[in-house]
């Protein structure tokens, strides 16, 4: 039974009665600890799934001491029965079974008999408990579906199969079908993808199980039949979209999702033969974003909302836009700066205590693992006073030799200080050291670092080269396709220091891996404790619980003297951390730095700007920006101009007379100049001729906002009465106006898509030109 997985099964919800599940959740809440009471729920309501009734009252054991006992140890017998969990993990839930039991028994004053548990071994009464339930005449329907499903992925590692909406709906022998298929598809899978599928078929399924219960008369077999399962499939789509809509999600994700899930089905079962292929072809529609945002470029994701406030908050609107610029690059950089610093401090930690470490193997002595009970000789041997015989100890006799090595290393209570003293490979320590992996290389991505083998099957070290002398760090994107998945990065001297240390630092966890069979020992990270080695599935979601790492960004004592990060900016710098994020913190600095899109996308990895792509990554938040400042900047001018005579004029604009100074030196409407003031006498011209203009050239910086604000201009103007006053420099305006739109309306830049798209939005949503009028008028 997997435990982790009981929630997703919908049958559970009616083993016990709404009176009773009631009470029951009051008394989880009242004896079980926290982190324990959704999953003792889940497990009980399990339990009486397969012993008793559907919507068991549980009247019989709450009134009678003796049946109420039997059941609290059948209970028990259940958790001892199951084969997939630890006798530690037993204990820990059985204990914690007692506790609840023992709350009910006293709540309804019913006696209750103790039973002896370990987290060592399974006790006379466990052992009592599992073979009372196992006299019982279990369903096998029941069990199997207790059981959940699973695949297994090629690398040989389970993965949850979620069936239990098909189990309910289409019945056990659909789900058994459709499981089998999973299975297949599955060994032909990694780890990483098979989960991703898993998920696409869960939303998948359920989808098809919502669509189905509308219809009535045909068999699901028959709506995935070959005339039948295009519109089935479609009706499914249709379901899902507004389903993903009312959750506010991302209209393009979801077309991209369920390309993949029309994809992934096709592989699994209609090419397999499970299922039949469509009459006519799936119908998968092609998403295309709206066409009035600037062009972007990819930096590795999009930002979010405290990014964007650090970065672009609290800009004075007077200042220059290079100053903003520059004040938005000040951030960045500093931002950066505090985490490479912490990140330094601590690789330097590191350092230190693995030589120290060394240090102690020369000189500590080794602590018998057994015959030392009692032995005066080993009373004060090890311990945080005695490191060199600690760490010599420790490695003497390996990861996981002792159940009780916190307790055998005299570190009793503090496993954590146990770990940081041995420098073990831990969530902080890789998050650190990847952080400045990536921050060096910023093409390295979270996927890159996740594929990263040290050495390949046969042994050889593949991960880490020398070529000449260079020092090249290997591994794979799969995004590039199988031709060009292979990425090499040219390690610099810090960089170089970084994976040297990080081979060391996990070579113990290696080495365990190696001689328990276990093939994850190939790979480069990895993170061990005083009992344990991991391989992380999932490198974003291990780091990202790296709680210690957090505590790193926010310790004063780690920050950088000549800096001026405050503890409130540590905390909102710890909130942004993450692998991506740094990738996408070093894409903008180096676009701020040189402007250049090209030097982006090459210290990114990518091969060329690929604007599809690109479109949902920065710098759009920084085009966002300016694009908003430029109009308030814009209206801002308009409004101080129209009311520089009015007492009012300050209250308008919320701006001191020194602000209003500065913000028109640098941002006030001002006359055209007068070398190109003749290019404008004649504006009819323009009309007929955009051509016949004196000077050669003239560049205007276009947006779908300014030609709004151009065309609401010329409405006004030409629609004005001759009693209408307009100030002087409304003339100069006009006539900017009536260039810039005879211009784009005469077919001249026809070719250019991006610019006739923005004059299209701009005259399908024009302003109000009321509003603008009383800005120009005198």
């Amino acid at each position: 039974m997997n435990f982790k997985m009981l929630n997703e099964l919908s049958l559970l919800n009616n083993a016990l009665s709404a009176e009773y599940s009631n009470y029951l959740t009051s008394a989880v809440e009242s004896s079980v600890g926290k982190t324990y009471r959704q999953q003792i729920l889940n497990v009980y309501a399990a339990y009486c799934y397969l012993v008793e009734q559907v919507n068991y009252t549980a009247l019989e054991i709450l009134n009678d001491s003796n049946s109420f006992n039997a059941h609290a140890q059948l209970s028990i017998g259940f958790i001892y029965d199951c084969d997939d969990i630890t006798t530690k993990r037993k204990y820990s839930l059985c204990n914690q079974f007692k506790r609840l039991f023992r709350y009910i028994a006293q709540d309804k004053q019913c006696s209750f008999d103790e039973i002896k548990l370990s987290d060592r071994k399974i006790t006379e009464d466990a052992s009592r408990c599992r073979a009372q339930f196992q006299k019982l005449a279990i369903d096998k329907t029941k069990a199997r579906y207790v059981d959940g499903w699973q695949v297994v992925s090629k690398e040989g590692k389970s993965v949850e199969a979620c069936l239990d909406t098909l189990y309910v709906n289409f019945g056990e022998e659909f789900a058994d079908k459709v499981h089998l298929a999973l299975e297949n598809y599955a060994l032909k899978q990694n780890t990483i993808t098979t989960s991703y599928f898993m998920g696409l078929f869960k939303i998948l399924f359920d989808g098809m199980s919502t669509v189905y219960t509308e219809r009535d008369g045909l068999t699901v077999e028959t709506h995935l039949s070959r005339n039948h399962v295009q519109l089935f499939f479609h009706k499914v789509f249709k379901v899902l979209f507004v389903r993903s809509q009312a959750a506010l999600h991302s209209p393009k994700s979801f077309h991209k999702r369920w390309r993949s899930m029309v994809t992934c089905y096709t592989e699994c079962f209609i090419k397999t033969g499970v299922f039949d292929e469509p009459h006519k072809p799936f119908i998968v529609p092609e998403w295309k974003d709206p066409k009035d945002k600037a062009p972007t470029f990819s930096v590795g994701g999009n930002t979010t909302q405290t990014e964007n406030k650090r970065w672009f908050g609290n800009i004075p609107l007077k200042i220059k836009d290079e100053e903003a610029v520059s004040i938005i690059q000040q951030r960045v950089e500093r931002d950066m700066a505090h985490i490479r610093y912490v990140c330094l401090s601590k690789f330097e930690e590191l350092l230190a205590r693995e030589a120290r470490n060394k240090a102690f193997l020369k000189t500590g002595l080794v602590k018998p693992l057994s015959n030392n009970a009692g032995n005066r000789q080993y009373g004060n041997f090890v311990g945080s006073d005695k490191l060199d015989n600690t760490v010599v100890t420790f490695y003497a006799h390996g990861i996981g030799a002792k159940e009780t090595y916190p307790t055998f290393l005299g570190f009793l209570g503090d496993t954590h200080q146990l770990n940081t003293e041995l420098n073990l490979p831990t969530k902080s320590t890789l998050n650190a050291l990847l952080t400045l992996l990536t921050d060096e290389h910023p093409l390295i991505t979270p996927s890159w670092l996740q594929k990263w083998e040290l050495f390949d099957k046969h042994g050889n070290m593949v991960g880490y080269k020398q070529v000449g002398h260079q020092h090249i760090a290997v591994s794979y994107k799969s995004r590039k396709g199988a031709t060009n998945a292979q990425q090499n990065v040219v390690l610099n001297e810090l960089s170089k220091s970084v994976v040297d240390f990080l081979i060391q630092h996990t070579h113990m966890a290696r080495e365990y891996l190696k001689d328990k069979g276990d093939v994850n020992w190939r790979k480069m990270i990895l993170t061990a404790s005083h009992s344990r080695v991991t391989c992380p599935a999932d490198l974003c979601t291990t780091l990202h619980c790296s709680s210690e790492f957090d505590d790193w960004l926010q310790d004063e004592s780690l920050f950088d003297k000549s800096s001026d990060i405050t503890p409130e900016d540590a905390q909102a710098i710890s909130d942004i951390h993450s692998l991506r994020s740094i990738r996408r913190h070093r894409g903008f600095q180096i676009y701020l730095e040189t402007r250049s899109m090209d030097a982006v996308a090459e210290a990114l990895g990518h091969e060329k700007k690929d604007a599809d792509m690109l479109t949902s990554y920065l710098p759009e938040p920084l085009m966002d920006f300016f694009n908003a400042r430029w109009v308030r900047q814009f209206q801002n001018a308009i409004l101080l101009e129209a009311m520089k005579d009015s007492v009012y004029r300050f209250d308008a604009v919320n701006m001191s007379a020194e602000d209003i100074e500065e913000f028109l030196e640098n941002h006030g409407i001002s006359n055209i100049p007068e070398h190109l003031d003749h290019g404008f006498a004649q504006p009819a011209a323009t009309d007929n001729d955009p051509e016949s203009l004196d000077f050669d050239q003239l560049t205007y910086t276009i947006s779908t906002s300014l030609l709004q604000l151009l065309m609401a201009i010329r409405l006004v103007v030409e629609g004005s009465d001759d009693e209408d006053s307009f100030l002087d420099i409304v003339s100069h305006w006009y006539q900017s106006a009536v260039f810039v739109l005879n211009t784009l309306n005469s077919g001249r830049y026809s070719g250019d898509k991006d610019l006739m798209e923005m004059l299209d939005i701009a005259t399908n949503n024009k302003l109000d030109a009321d509003s603008i009028k009383g800005a120009l008028l005198c």
